[in-house]
């Protein structure tokens, strides 16, 4: 069923006080930059969330912070300060802000300075460095929400990795990509092929087109369980998980391999970031196509043209059989299609069919948790007793027909 313009603008706007962003700023930790982006003592980082404009910055001991992008005094930007021990100095007249986000030296003030730096009013940030990751809590007061300890935060830096780019689009329509299971089989049908290896049934995904889904909410979100038929009376279950606010694990193609999360997170109302974090929890990870990145801060690539030339499209390299025209990667596919949504997909006129089914639910797991939210209550699948993010488990596996999909995940 379509969403109506309401709900449509609920699910998707982040900025200026909308209730969805400040849901998402009180109750959940916000990725903000690859973690190897940040040199101790180097440069710190311009960095935007849900319309708030931050710097990421890593101190000469190896601490990080996110503060303001504008210095409290005269608005200059903390881009251009010098990292020095124990914060960033704006380069303009000097004041000294500790990665907490406080004024701790004001040289241009007469008088008691210490006592006048306890009185500038800043906005206070947590930050932690994760999983690849430096995350921000940008919420008010001094509890931080539970840390989503997932499958990879805890994985030594050989058994991960992590890359990200900046879409012009709204960060909801790449949370549902996560989760659009029979848009692969389509979209991703020639990277499949080229990636899945000859004899594995992941193939199956670019012959079976509409599998069959069952669902299971979960204290997180759901998961689900894409059913597709093999041959002699077996079948292909693909389970993955959805994880609130934006977090899509997908099974690893085969056992041993690697799992991916992608999420997307806001940047504004019209701009999101993607993350990819491709990791093995049983092995070094080594070079694949999600590790080979030339630039961890904007990979994969965007689509390589605009709207007058169909985002790049090559419709030679179509003829000659590649599925979409768009070779790059697997993400620059899906860039392609957010792209052509719109900056903000309109899914007031939308006709769905049997296949959308998790991607229904990941919106009505975001506007359930936002309503809650704006009654004044916490939401459910952001506190819930049973939270456990370390033992969400994606995985596919081939079973006799008539066999329940759940044997995969027994451990989960």
């Amino acid at each position: 069923m379509p969403l109506s313009r309401e709900d449509n603008d609920l699910l998707t706007r982040v900025e200026n006080g909308a209730p969805m962003g400040e849901m998402i700023r009180q109750h959940y930790w916000l990725p903000a930059i690859p973690s190897s982006k940040l040199e101790a003592g180097g440069r710190p980082f311009r960095v935007r969330l849900l319309g708030l404009d931050l710097v990421a910055f890593r101190s000469p001991d190896g601490s990080v912070g996110i503060v303001d992008e504008r210095c409290a005094h005269r608005k200059a930007s903390l881009a251009l300060a010098r990292n020095e021990e124990g914060g960033l100095r704006c380069i303009y007249h000097g004041w000294k802000f500790n990665p907490a986000g406080e004024v701790i030296e004001a040289p241009n003030h007469t008088g008691d300075q210490a006592q006048f730096c306890r009185h500038v009013k800043v906005n206070r940030y947590q930050a932690a460095d994760r999983g690849g990751i430096v995350w921000a809590w940008l919420g008010q007061g001094e509890t931080a929400p539970k840390f989503p300890d997932l499958p990879f935060v805890d994985l030594p830096p050989t058994h991960r990795s992590v890359t990200s780019t900046q879409v012009p689009t709204n960060w909801v329509q790449g949370v549902e990509a996560s989760m659009d299971s029979s848009h692969v089989g389509v979209l991703h049908e020639s990277t499949t092929q080229m990636t899945a290896g000859g004899g594995n049934e992941r193939l199956i995904m670019t012959k079976a087109l509409a599998p069959k889904l069952e669902f299971e909410d979960r204290p997180y979100g759901y998961r689900y369980a894409a059913l597709r038929p093999l041959p002699d009376d077996r079948f292909y279950a693909r389970v993955n998980n959805f994880v609130m606010p934006w977090f899509g694990i997908i099974c690893a193609p085969h056992p041993g391999g690697p799992s991916t999360v992608f999420f997307s997170t806001p940047v504004d109302d019209v701009t999101h970031r993607a993350w990819f974090v491709h990791f093995n929890a049983t092995a070094p990870l080594g070079m694949t196509i999600m590790s080979a990145s030339p630039d961890v801060w904007n990979f994969p690539p965007l689509p390589p043209g605009g709207p007058d030339d169909n985002w790049g499209q090559n419709r030679d390299l179509m003829k000659r059989g590649h599925a979409t025209g768009f070779p790059q990667h697997l993400g620059t596919e899906d860039f392609a299609m957010f792209l052509s949504q719109g900056p903000i997909a309109d899914r007031t006129t939308e006709q769905l069919c049997s296949a959308d089914g998790a991607v229904l639910r990941v919106r009505q797991a975001l506007l359930k948790s936002v309503r809650e939210f704006m009654a004044g209550q916490t939401p459910t699948m952001a506190a819930h007793p049973d939270l456990d993010y370390r033992r969400i488990q994606s995985i596919g596996g081939v079973l006799p027909a008539g066999t329940d999909w759940r044997v995969l995940t027994e451990t989960a």
